[in-house]
């Protein structure tokens, strides 16, 4: 269980601050939330909860804290939630140390 929680908050911290998202959903709510981008293209936020939203690690933690609060009150539904972003993330990681092997001579 903590392995499944532990992959699903990273990989949904990650969604959230460097995908598009379908229909560039996610691009869309970091605008509302706050973030902008400078001149040069750098990320920055306009107020405290879009600062988090320019960080995996600044979000991972309200993403878990936000994960385990759930799994404390329902296990099932945190797990039904936790699965699929834990898999994409096994995934991605999979595909990330096969590329790299690749890649190298």
């Amino acid at each position: 269980t903590f392995l499944i929680l532990t992959l699903a908050t990273w990989r949904l911290s990650s969604l959230l601050v460097n995908e598009l998202g379908p229909a560039n959903i996610f691009e869309h709510m970091r605008t509302w939330i706050g973030v902008r981008y400078s001149e040069s293209g750098i990320r920055y936020g306009k107020n405290m909860m879009a600062e988090a939203f320019i960080c995996v690690w600044c979000l991972s933690v309200w993403v878990g804290l936000i994960m385990g609060l759930v799994w404390t009150f329902n296990g099932v539904i945190a797990t039904m939630i936790a699965v699929p972003f834990a898999l994409s993330g096994g995934a991605i990681l999979i595909e990330n140390t096969l590329m790299a092997r690749a890649s190298t001579p």
